[in-house]
């Protein structure tokens, strides 16, 4: 796909706004082609209901929210990433990408009529109130969410900064509800965090990546020369969390994905126009100079943290450990409309180097460990792209794989646990050490060696 604009692949709505994709003119987009009869016959029906409506409902409802639930009820049946923003929402989208917007910081989507969280943004105040993935808002202020469109729900949690909400939360594991209390704020994205830690072949630089801004990649690189500083030189390997990180900007996928490579291929988009397909290639200057590179992923992995993580691990840059994916694989274009918002329509697929798409999939660790010593059966199923209202079906019908020949894992993955065990303390943010997939990744990036 041509980029006309900012690419975002991310499909959720966050904490009151919702992330779409490209920007470009909506006439160039829509082309020229004229409508077909059968169209026009489809439209009349369309006028007849409308009128219906507007003369014998029980009350006269206002023709711009007919016309918009018209809007979003015909894109929602597309896929679950295809809407319609107003000029408000759109206007949201456009300060959210720059790295701040308002809000509680909450990723969430809409599932079964409820509303579930994709994943809490590092230092917001849905973070800081300990809302976890998967949480599911049963209430906001006392009023059930069962059955409420997710723009409504997500008009419902924005407000003022200074002004409180309570949300009432169902957790896996948790048999009665949650009550929790936030505080709204305009929320700056610190989307890179980074950290020294001491192993026993070296020091290792901790990468915290939560978004995919316009920035991505000038904060990598800034984290890295930071902790090259912080060891006084070079650094035995390194961890990038992508852990609950949903996606962002397409270029910024491409460029993080670049830092790490010498070579080889990052990501292709195919749409429905060929003129459109594109591939990116990585250009020479890791900038790591070739250190072992673990990845942390979960469930709340996504989109253009997926693309980053197939490619370094296909191109055997990259170890990755953790959880399966969420496995979101296409791709959204941003189409303003003159002062009426934007549309954000599916336009393309992307595809990872082996040729494969990740769409109903995810991507799959190298090494499988989970945050927990609870039972898979205590938790509902984490939710994932294929339990999204028509999801896509994945094109090239199988998983992805790292490109052959697969170096063996090193004899280090072979000691590591899968889960926690029993005694293993709570998990606590500010303490790396309860956060068990944290130190595993530092037991594996320790056992591995330099890439050739």
């Amino acid at each position: 796909m041509r980029l006309r604009g900012g690419l975002l692949l991310s499909g959720v709505f966050l904490g009151g706004l919702a992330l779409g994709t490209v920007a470009q003119p909506l006439g160039r987009a829509m082309g020229q082609a004229a409508p077909s009869d059968s169209t026009y016959q489809q439209l009349s029906l369309f006028g007849d209901v409308l009128t219906e409506v507007k003369q014998n409902y029980v009350i006269d409802p206002p023709s711009d929210k007919l016309i918009y639930n018209a809007i979003n009820g015909m894109l929602a049946g597309l896929d679950p990433h295809s809407s319609y923003m107003n000029a408000q929402q759109y206007a949201d989208m456009q300060v959210q990408t720059s790295g701040q917007f308002g809000g509680l910081g909450l990723e969430v989507t809409e599932k079964d009529g409820l509303i579930e969280v994709i994943a809490p943004i590092d230092g917001t105040p849905g973070a800081r109130a300990g809302i976890k993935h998967n949480d599911i808002i049963l209430e906001i202020n006392g009023h059930s969410t069962d059955g409420l469109e997710l723009d409504d729900a997500v008009s419902k949690m924005r407000g003022a900064p200074g002004t409180q909400i309570t949300l009432t939360i169902k957790r896996n594991g948790v048999n009665t509800p949650i009550h929790v209390t936030l505080t709204r704020e305009i929320i700056k994205i610190d989307d890179v965090k980074d950290r020294l830690f001491t192993t026993p072949d070296g020091p290792v630089g901790y990468i915290r990546l939560s978004s995919f801004d316009e920035k991505a990649s000038d904060h990598i690189i800034k984290a890295v020369n930071e902790l090259q500083k912080q060891a006084h030189g070079k650094l035995h390997g390194y961890i990038l969390d992508l852990r609950d990180n949903p996606g962002g900007l397409l270029d910024q996928a491409v460029a993080v994905s670049d830092d790490f490579l010498n070579s080889g291929e990052i990501v292709s988009t195919h749409g429905r126009h060929s003129e459109d397909d594109q591939v990116w290639y990585a250009q020479n200057g890791d900038i790591t100079s070739g250190a072992p590179l673990v990845i942390l992923t979960n469930s709340g992995t996504a989109s253009a943290a997926e693309i980053v993580t197939a490619a370094l691990q296909q191109n055997h840059r990259a170890l990755v450990l953790g959880q399966k994916t969420f496995g979101k694989g296409s791709v959204q274009t941003i189409m303003p409309i003159d002062n009426e918002g934007a549309l954000r329509l599916t336009t393309a697929l992307y595809f990872t180097p082996s040729g494969k798409s990740i769409q109903g999939y995810g991507v799959t660790p190298d090494v499988k460990v989970s945050d927990t010593s609870l039972p898979d059966d205590a938790f509902f199923a984490q939710l994932r792209e294929t339990d999204l209202l028509h999801a896509f079906a994945n094109p090239t019908g199988q998983g992805t794989a790292p490109l052959p020949p697969a170096p063996p894992l090193p004899a280090v993955a072979a000691t590591i646990q899968a889960k926690p065990p029993a005694n293993w303390p709570a998990f606590d943010p500010t303490k790396p050490d309860t956060d068990f997939q944290l130190q595993m990744g530092l037991k594996l990036v320790d056992g591995m060696t330099a890439a050739q």
